[in-house]
């Protein structure tokens, strides 16, 4: 499968009329001719399109958010040292480990560890005596956690075992109330308050024959009051691991050690730490094999940053014109396209693999130096434009029984490509992109990844929570090109350029978000085409998915002197220029 034109040459002018701004469009004759969308499917998504664009315009800046200007407080107990329960072995370690980090957030520390009932009230009195109103708050608390009767309680160390069904009605005695907790933080007027629970591990009452033993494990969702963000290690009903196997090296449980460094991660907003960590404790789980998707509870009006966003930028582009597919002609200047754009933005270092330059062993040691200078909150961009394919999975490991592919210089179409027969070094395959993504995941780098290919929607095996996907097109669409500024192009990539240079920064804050990203490209692709529907992950609109929609997370910083900048690019396009009319 490969790019293809669809449309003819009346769609040109049609596209300019109603573009108006737009760059003049033509396509290559003898295109196949594909349906433009129903009428009412392209009504709903300009009107989706439009009201997004409402919300976008009035965005609170990122700068604005990230001024904050209150005290840091934080109260951390561990408890793992159970006199009468059966004892935890991480907890302890994840009280340790965050204060570290929470002290590198210019937090002002408490840490109390194995606290028994009445040490733990003294510690939650003489913490809320401290906090301040316009203060920021944050409580974890690593341990054993219930929830009974509808409310979530959290267990000091000298909780006695409750054995019967009149035992077990001592709990609200014997335990300490999180509902209360989080009520008496909102009550000191702080700025914003953050409660973080890993308290979902075992059932400690699970021998005892008692009603919480039969109850599913795990805390019940709570409804916190403005200006909470409550963050659970596990979702309603799961059990949080407290480790992978008795011989888990790793001081911290499964949910700090995946929190801890996305956490300290710069230029995060609070909501996108959530996401990340609820994504990456979930494929870590799954290698136990177990179910442990984390919850949070979002009352944060706006943005909330612990750092403020000051990523470096890195590109990799890869243009691949017409030696699978001969009709393609515009995939250099896309990919060209895509480097000037950021090098306008000052990227640090931006690598332009064009045709035969562009062989998988290099790319692959490109990227990994790419990895190893980037540090966390860093921002890479990988841009492919070319012939993206799929065949028949032989491994029998992918989802749906096909391998995705991107074609790099080499790989001839003379004859329908052969899964057994398509070399190595000709493509970059699902799993080999997959694999370049985790790299990026382990150091909390962000990747945004575009793909300008047909059936660009299965190159990725796995979600990753800080990698932004744009594929051209869904799984079921190929991709056209047009004459753009007397240059061959497909819209995406075009759209894609012009975004990061500041089309896409609707509320003028001098940041291009995620949202704004794809909100811009996916406007202008339906403006261009008619038909094209470029896929996001996350996903532009709502959909029953772990890791939610699309962010405000700050994706690129906009230089003051931008246009300066771009006026320095007097250099020849390397691709293709608009075909005679001849032709």
């Amino acid at each position: 499968m490969w790019r293809r034109f669809f449309l003819i040459a009346w769609l040109a002018v049609i596209a300019f009329i109603s573009m108006n701004a737009l760059p003049q469009l033509e396509v290559r004759a003898g295109a196949r001719l594909v349906p433009m969308l129903a009428d009412r499917q392209q009504e709903t998504r300009f009107a989706l399109l439009e009201g997004l664009l409402k919300d976008l315009k009035a965005a609170p800046g990122v700068r604005q958010a990230a001024d904050f200007k209150g005290t840091r407080r934080a109260l951390i107990i561990g408890n793992d040292d159970y006199k009468h329960l059966p004892e935890l072995k991480k907890a302890v370690g994840d009280a340790n480990s965050i204060k570290t980090t929470l002290e590198g957030l210019k937090f002002k520390v408490t840490v109390e560890t194995n606290v028994d009932r009445l040490t733990f009230h003294r510690v939650l009195k003489k913490f809320y005596a401290t906090v301040d109103a316009g203060d920021t708050a944050l409580l974890f608390y690593a341990g054993h956690g219930v929830a009974y009767e509808g409310r979530n309680y959290l267990l000091p160390v000298d909780t006695p075992k409750l054995d019967s069904e009149e035992t077990e009605a001592d709990i609200p005695h014997l335990a300490i109330h999180a509902n209360e907790i989080v009520s008496a933080i909102d009550g000191r007027n702080v700025e914003m308050a953050l409660v973080i629970l890993d308290a979902c591990r075992d059932n400690p009452f699970a021998l005892s024959g008692t009603r919480a033993a039969r109850n599913p494990v795990g805390l019940v969702p709570i409804e916190p009051n403005k200006g909470i963000f409550v963050l659970y290690s596990a979702g309603e009903g799961e059990k949080a691991l407290d480790r992978l196997s008795d011989f888990d090296p790793e001081p911290t449980s499964v949910f700090t050690r995946k929190f801890l460094p996305i956490l300290s991660t710069p230029g995060l907003p609070l909501l996108d730490i959530a996401k990340r960590t609820q994504i990456e404790v979930q494929e870590l789980a799954k290698k136990v094999p177990h179910t442990q998707v984390p919850a949070y509870y979002d009352r944060v009006p706006g943005q909330f940053y612990f750092q403020p966003p000051r990523p470096r930028l890195f590109g990799l582009t890869i243009g691949i014109d017409g030696e699978f597919n001969q009709n393609v002609h515009g995939a250099i200047n896309d990919a060209e396209d895509v480097s000037r754009s950021l090098e306008a933005l000052g990227a640090q270092k931006v690598m332009r693999l064009f045709g035969q330059d562009a062989r998988l062993r290099f790319i692959d040691y490109v990227w990994r130096d790419m990895i190893e200078d980037a540090r966390a909150g860093d921002t890479i961009v990988f841009s492919y434009s070319g012939s993206a394919f799929a065949l028949e999975d032989l491994s029998g490991d992918e989802t749906g029984g096909q391998d995705h592919l991107l074609a790099l210089s080499g790989l001839s179409q003379e004859t329908p490509p052969d899964p057994r027969k398509v070399g190595l070094m000709q493509a970059i395959s699902d799993d080999q992109l997959t694999e370049w993504m985790q790299l990026a995941s382990d150091k909390n780098v962000n990747v945004v990844l575009l793909i300008d290919g047909c059936h660009a929607g299965g190159m990725l095996d796995r979600p990753f929570a800080n990698v932004a996907f744009l594929g051209a097109s869904s799984k079921e669409e190929s991709v056209a090109e047009y004459a753009i500024n007397g240059r061959m192009h497909a819209a995406t990539s075009v759209a894609f350029a012009d975004a990061i240079e500041g089309a896409a920064d609707y509320n003028g804050d001098g940041f291009v978000s995620q949202r704004e990203l794809f909100h811009y490209v996916s406007k202008y692709v339906l403006d261009v085409t008619g038909h094209q529907t470029p896929e996001f992950m996350p996903p532009l609109f709502a959909r029953d998915e772990i890791g939610g929609t699309a962010t405000d997370l700050p994706l690129f910083t906009l230089p003051a002197d931008i246009e300066e900048r771009k006026a320095q690019f007097d250099h020849p396009w390397p691709g293709e220029v608009q075909p005679p009319v001849a032709r």
